[in-house]
């Protein structure tokens, strides 16, 4: 990234990057005939150093807070902890362990460990847990930043949002009908509105950056799950409120795992479906989307702001 992107990423990436370019720079010096191949790179470091992969991470990012903010303020339900709506998936959000020639660490935590062992307060055996530790706290940030609480996304965020769930959420499609039926793809969806978006894919690919962390309190994957349930459950009582069909069991006839991306942007952001495009297109357009009055988003009557609380570590 640019310079003044770098301050917004963990110390430890920056250094896994500057490791990594070392490493490749060394192996193509090498003089003719003993050059060694900078490629195949690890999956889990390319996910560190290559941008398309954390251009990625960001929009997940993007998900995850709107996907929070969403269950705290417009879920028609809770979810009980003992319950496991995504009992289909296992997620542990494990990492492979990235192998590098180069560790990076904190002289001050170093020099900590140090004098500590001279002076007898920790043992061997607690000086060498801290030491293999001490990589970690290079994840992380050294500036904090996150959004400002009880409040909305700004529209541009609200953008990157939707065309996050699509990156991330949706299969790849033939550019044109013909290119489909050539390449044996799916084709391109007539709207915006009508693409698929995979519960599966979604929760697969936040956990691929990442993104999935056990430790919350409310596992995402659940939250998504419940996304996915109140988005058609909306959709179904909106069609004809005089009809008699049973809700429940039209809802069990719908395929579970795909929900088109008009239902999910109405219940998560509270965008108006069937938009005309040069409302919402970037850059031609204003950005700004025209959101549902009976939507969460409008009833809450929370403000929007594009600010974020930014913490700063002097250290």
């Amino acid at each position: 990234p640019s310079d003044q992107h770098w301050m917004k990423l963990n110390p430890s990436v920056f250094f896994a990057t500057a490791s990594h370019y070392f490493v490749s720079a060394h192996k193509r010096a090498l003089p003719n005939g003993q050059k060694l191949l900078s490629l195949p790179t690890p999956l889990d470091k390319e996910q560190i150093v290559n941008p398309n992969f954390r251009s990625l991470k960001r929009r997940g990012e993007h998900v995850v807070y709107a996907l929070r903010l969403w269950y705290e303020f417009g879920a028609s339900s809770i979810i009980p902890t003992s319950d496991n709506m995504a009992t289909d998936m296992a997620y542990n959000g494990t990492r492979m362990t990235i192998c590098s020639p180069y560790t990076t660490i904190y002289t001050e935590d170093l020099e900590t460990i140090v004098e500590d062992l001279r002076s007898g307060s920790i043992t061997q055996s607690q000086a060498a847990d801290r030491i293999e530790l001490l990589p970690t706290r290079l994840d992380e940030k050294v500036i904090g930043r996150r959004p400002i609480p009880n409040h909305l996304p700004s529209h541009q965020k609200v953008y990157m949002g939707v065309v996050a769930l699509a990156v991330l959420g949706s299969a790849p499609t033939a550019v044109t009908v013909s290119d489909a039926t050539v390449m044996n793809t799916a084709a391109p969806a007539d709207s915006v509105d009508l693409i698929l978006i995979s519960k599966s894919r979604l929760i697969s690919a936040l956990d691929s950056v990442g993104l999935l962390l056990p430790e919350e309190s409310q596992r995402l994957e659940d939250i998504i799950a419940l996304l996915w349930k109140q988005a058609k459950l909306d959709d179904l009582l909106s069609v004809d409120k005089s009809d008699d069909t049973d809700i429940e069991s039209t809802l069990g006839t719908f395929n579970e795992d795909h929900i088109e991306l008009g239902l999910l942007k109405l219940a998560l952001f509270g965008v108006s479906l069937n938009q005309p495009s040069p409302k919402y297109c970037r850059p031609c357009g204003s950005g700004k989307a025209s959101y549902d009055d009976l939507s969460w988003v409008m009833t809450t009557k929370m403000k929007r702001t594009n600010g974020e609380l930014v913490r700063h570590d002097a250290g």
